[in-house]
């Protein structure tokens, strides 16, 4: 049987053979099934016409009146189905083309068809597309049959022509007796010998029938012949079986090679007395030989030298001329595009050179009004009135290079779409995959392609995607989209949003889907992390609400007295209503600020900012120790604002003196000071250091453990039941503070990643640990 590759050949050149019509009888007993393939078939192909019968014994009738060029036949009817039907047909006609066309296919049916001398089997599907398929099926078949016929009759002229032909033709050895392996009927007329007599070896042609006065020159010239890969031509005498001397004329060349080395000749010997009889049977041969070349077969031509010879009417009307035109100087290069000059002039000089193997290959072709075509060649060497020259046919290829085309452009399309795109029958079983769909997958296209969707859909989105395709199907939509968890080869489970299209027959039958799939991993992503700068939004609204309530509520109230009585002291206590409220605001926006998913990060050195930190604030008497050289991959501008919040906690909280009040009030209003030098007194010894276990990465480029740093001090600490609350917004144990500090810290680890935890420290005060951090050694850090 043939592929659906097959399939695609040229309509003229297969139904050319004969009429330009093709008489098909259809046969099946659905009567709209038959006249709706009646009338496709004849829609997509002009040569085809078709008649109908619901029933094979109706068909035998029909058979018997009219003639048919084809048979198509359904396999499942009453009475007698198709198989039974071939049967009968091939009774009365074992060579006329009948093609099983049945919606009922299986391998048994189709072994039965083949053993039952069916020409072709073809299973019927669903859509119009199935005709334009059979159609090329019948008119291949029919076109084979009448190649077929004109073939066997071809053989017959030549048969008839060879035992008419006034010589021998041979096939023998190149050996010195030139043993014959074939000798045709006319040996007896040429030498008085029986073909039998020269094959079976009893008499030998080189010793027996060539005159003994010109055997070693026969011999000669025939061996420099092989040599030189040419042909041989010869006259000679002979003698015959009666005695007489005759001459002959004798043409061959070597044309096999036998297993032990030896050369095999093919050739012909003829009585040169009865030349012109001879050359009247030749011409005579000759003008049946162009009868059949000239029928709409194939396109054929002979160039030599680059000249058009010959050429018939079919391929003189391809080009868009009369045969006389083209044969009337015109060459080759003419009617080929000058962009495939070098390869036809290449061809052309390898066929001159000796070349005999045939070559099949495509060339762009100029037609009479100057429009362009493409052509498939194959060609051949022959000897054309003494020379070389290219025998050759050529095929219109156009329609078919173009639906080529078009194929390979959809196919880049669909390729360089970045999302997958899949095509899926009616059993979610995979048609197609895009290379976009494997990378999705992580499954190759063998893998995906006959696989059910299930492979990489859970159960409950198998469930979730039938019912909205259901839905589609009962609806007016064209589109309709699910979101899903695409379940990867590698075990991962990827949300994906698919839309897809149902796809139907001409009669409305479903056939499956055609869908595109988008990876919204980072869309999901943004979402979370949108309805995280959303939650942020209304924390910050309900904090600046209630929080900002009170300090405008007391410099209302203080404005008031200031008016009514002029004292300085509302002017103080409203002036510093104002101010807290400033710090509110700050706070808010430096929240806001670092809540920013970080980005860019770099090596920074812990003791560097540290450090750069305490010499900015306030410290009083408290002191920074810093135990590690190591640095931290980080946003540097967000990790100084961490250090600055923590290490202003440490110092505001952690101090037990009496002025700690007044060094608070400055710490919260962002003021500056130089006591940053280590002391001692009352103030807090603050201690950044990394946490147990943490292990930097080494300059060989091994990664780090994800490890972290903290910052403790030897304060009051921060009792067991206040710990989850410190990081809360608002948050404080004084009055003057804007409980945004520690807040800040988390949103600053958690656009980082990490994450921030409060403990005991050592030495009975407050320790917070930064989690969840690259440690860098310090041959990596920029310092």
């Amino acid at each position: 049987m043939s592929d659906g590759a097959d399939d695609r050949v040229d309509r003229e050149s297969v139904v050319s053979s004969g009429p330009t019509r093709i008489r098909v009888l259809h046969v099946d007993d659905e009567p709209s099934l038959g006249e709706t393939a009646a009338l496709w078939l004849e829609k997509t192909s002009e040569h085809l016409s078709v008649v109908t019968e619901t029933s094979a014994p109706e068909a035998l009738d029909r058979l018997a009146e009219e003639p048919i060029d084809c048979i198509v036949s359904d396999y499942d009817m009453p009475g007698m189905n198709g198989l039974e039907f071939l049967e009968a047909v091939r009774e009365s006609d074992p060579d006329l083309p009948f093609i099983l066309f049945t919606g009922k296919g299986s391998e048994e049916i189709a072994s039965e068809a083949i053993s039952a001398g069916v020409t072709d089997y073809l299973q019927k599907e669903v859509g119009t597309d199935q005709y334009t398929v059979l159609a090329n099926r019948i008119e291949r078949a029919v076109g084979e049959q009448r190649t077929a016929d004109a073939l066997e009759e071809s053989e017959r002229v030549l048969s008839t022509l060879m035992s008419n032909l006034p010589g021998m033709v041979y096939r023998c050895r190149n050996e010195p007796d030139w043993p014959m392996e074939f000798v045709s009927d006319g040996s007896l007329d040429i030498s008085g010998y029986s073909k039998e007599a020269l094959t079976a070896g009893a008499i030998t042609y080189a010793e027996d029938v060539i005159h003994p006065d010109d055997r070693q020159e026969v011999w000669d010239a025939v061996q420099a012949a092989i040599e030189e890969g040419v042909p041989y031509k010869l006259e000679y005498r002979i003698e015959t079986k009666q005695g007489d001397i005759r001459w002959v004329w004798e043409q061959g060349r070597a044309v096999d090679t036998a297993d032990d080395g030896t050369a095999v000749l093919e050739g012909v010997v003829t009585d040169i007395t009865e030349q012109k009889e001879r050359e009247g049977q030749l011409r005579q041969a000759k003008q049946r030989y162009r009868r059949v070349v000239e029928q709409d077969l194939f396109g054929i031509y002979i160039i030599r030298n680059g000249v058009i010879e010959y050429i018939n009417p079919k391929a003189a009307s391809i080009f868009g001329y009369t045969p006389e035109e083209l044969t009337d100087g015109m060459t080759a290069f003419d009617i080929v595009a000058e962009a495939d000059h070098d390869r036809l002039r290449e061809n052309i000089r390898r066929r001159e050179q000796g070349d005999v193997g045939q070559l099949q290959y495509e060339l762009t072709g100029v037609r009479k009004d100057g429009s362009r075509f493409d052509f498939e060649v194959h060609s051949g060497v022959i000897e054309y009135e003494g020379e070389p020259a290219l025998l050759g046919a050529l095929v219109d290829i156009t329609d078919r290079k173009e639906r080529e085309r078009e194929l390979e452009q959809y196919e880049t399309m669909i390729e360089t779409v970045g999302d997958g795109v899949y095509v899926a029958d009616e059993d979610l079983e995979f048609v197609t995959v895009n290379d976009a769909m494997t990378d999705l997958t992580g499954y190759d296209r063998d893998r995906l392609v006959g696989s059910s969707a299930t492979l990489v859909l859970s159960d409950a989105d198998v469930e979730h995607a039938l019912a909205v395709r259901d839905e589609l199907r009962t609806t007016d939509r064209d589109v309709g989209s699910l979101d899903i968890n695409l379940q990867t080869a590698d075990g991962e489970s990827r949300p994906c949003e698919v839309r897809f299209r149902i796809l139907t027959d001409d009669d409305g039958t479903y056939r499956g889907t055609a869908g595109v799939v988008r990876d919204i991993t980072e869309r999901r992503q943004y979402e979370r992390e949108l309805e995280r700068q959303n939650e942020r939004l209304d924390e910050f609204a309900s904090v600046v609400s209630h929080d900002l309530r009170g300090p405008l509520t007391v410099a209302r109230e203080r404005t008031e007295l200031l008016h009514e009585t002029g004292e300085d002291l509302h002017y103080r206590k409203a002036r510093s209503a104002f101010d807290r409220m400033d710090d509110l605001i700050e706070d808010v926006l430096e929240l806001a600020r670092q809540g920013r998913v970080v980005e860019e990060t770099e090596p920074v050195a812990i003791e560097s900012v540290a450090r750069e930190v305490w010499s900015t604030i306030r410290t009083g008497e408290s002191t920074l120790s810093v135990s590690t050289d190591a640095s931290v991959v980080a946003d540097r501008n967000r990790l100084y604002s961490l250090f600055e919040n923590l290490l202003r906690n440490a110092v505001e909280h952690g101090s037990t003196s009496p002025d700690s009040q007044a060094r608070q009030d400055a710490v919260e209003h962002g003021a500056t000071g130089s006591e940053n030098s280590e002391s001692s007194g009352d103030g807090v010894t603050v201690t950044v250091g990394l946490t147990t276990g943490s292990r930097p990465s080494t300059p060989d480029g091994a990664k780090a453990d994800p490890a972290g740093f903290y910052v403790a001090d030897d304060g009051p600490g921060i009792p067991p039941d206040e710990r989850d609350r410190v990081f809360e917004a608002s948050y404080s144990t004084t009055e003057e503070g804007t409980g945004f500090g520690l807040d800040i810290v988390e949103t600053i680890a958690d656009a980082h990643g990490w994450s921030v935890s409060v403990s005991e420290s050592d030495g009975g005060g407050a320790r917070f640990t930064v989690s969840g951090v690259d440690i860098v050694a310090p041959d990596e850090t920029d310092g």
